[in-house]
This record gives structure tokens, C-alpha cells and sequence, in this order.
């Protein structure tokens, strides 16, 4: 008879958070690029089934958890790389026993931690890119400010040409007093 044994928080300690501790930081583990953690996910299922990811990925936000469902693998960078290999280990486990606790999930995780500090942590904090400027907005505002700039131009003008107008009426007037 064959009895399961499932690995209790002493084993998970022992043989998962030491990998952690010895060779990553907090501050590492919670810096996760998309495109790192997608790439984590793709080695990791390629390790354990020796062939391609078959999944679409959706990048999750807020509470989402990395899990696949309907065709679509999602992972949420913002988990940190911690939950993220847990939740790969139960799903790989889930695919292959059927099972979601056992010691052979235990070593998925063990793996998988082994695999992230070696090729996945990154020190500089992950930063969005900038958005692309739309041009044409650009253009436009340049334009407006283009078309103010010659309307205050022609109204100093405009106010220009009456003074100077009124001169030279005053000059014309004292010459014309002074010929006669």
C-alpha cells in the first residue's frame, strides 16, 4: 500500500526558502518583468514536458494569480517571482498526477526557484516604457500655439501702426502751420 506524504511547512522551508534566502533578495524577488515571467513560465514547462508551450499568455493585474484556463496562461508580474513558482509547481503537479500537494510538487518548486535565481532575477527595478507621443497631436498644438504667437504679433502691430499714424497726423500738422 502505497501512502502519500505530503511535505509539510518544516520541508518547504528546508529545501525551497533556503534557495531563496541564499541566493536572492526580497528586493529581486519582487522585481518581475512581463516578459521575464513569461519567459520563466515557457523554460519551466519545457523542462518538465520536453516540448513547446502550447498556451496564449495574458499579463494579469491586482489579485490574479498565474494559473492556465481556457487556452490562456495567466501570469501576474506583480505576485513577485515567490507565488509565481509556486503556482507553476501546483499546475505542473495538477497536469501530470492530478494531484495539488505532494513531495514531487515540492521539488517542481525547488526547481523552479533554482531556474528563476539562475537565469531571471534582475536588480534594476522593472520600469513601464514610455508611451509612444502621437504626432499628429503634437502638430496640432504646435500649431495652435503657432497661430496665438502671429495673432498677438498682429494686434502689437495693429496698435503699432494707430501711434505711429497719430505722429505723423501731429507732424503733418506742425509742418503745415510752420510752411504758411
Amino acid at each position: 500500500m502505497y501512502i502519500k506524504k505530503v511535505p509539510t511547512p518544516e520541508d518547504y522551508n528546508r529545501v525551497v526558502e533556503k534557495i531563496w534566502n541564499e541566493q536572492s533578495t526580497v528586493a529581486q524577488r519582487r522585481n518581475v518583468h512581463p516578459n521575464l515571467a513569461m519567459n520563466y513560465i515557457r523554460a519551466r514547462y519545457r523542462e518538465v514536458f520536453k516540448k513547446k508551450f502550447p498556451y496564449r499568455f495574458h499579463i494579469g493585474t491586482g489579485n490574479r494569480r498565474t494559473w492556465a484556463q481556457y487556452g490562456t496562461f495567466t501570469v501576474n508580474p506583480d505576485q513577485g517571482w515567490h507565488d509565481i513558482n509556486h503556482d507553476m509547481s501546483h499546475w505542473l503537479e495538477r497536469r501530470l498526477t492530478g494531484d495539488a500537494h505532494s513531495d514531487q510538487q515540492l521539488r517542481f518548486e525547488r526547481d523552479g526557484a533554482a531556474l528563476i535565481c539562475r537565469r531571471f532575477l534582475r536588480d534594476e527595478p522593472y520600469v513601464e516604457p514610455k508611451k509612444k507621443e502621437d504626432k499628429v497631436a503634437i502638430r496640432a498644438a504646435r500649431v495652435d500655439a503657432n497661430i496665438k504667437r502671429w495673432e498677438a504679433k498682429l494686434k502689437r502691430a495693429t496698435n503699432a501702426l494707430k501711434k505711429l499714424k497719430t505722429k505723423k497726423r501731429y507732424y503733418d500738422k506742425v509742418l503745415a502751420e510752420r510752411g504758411s
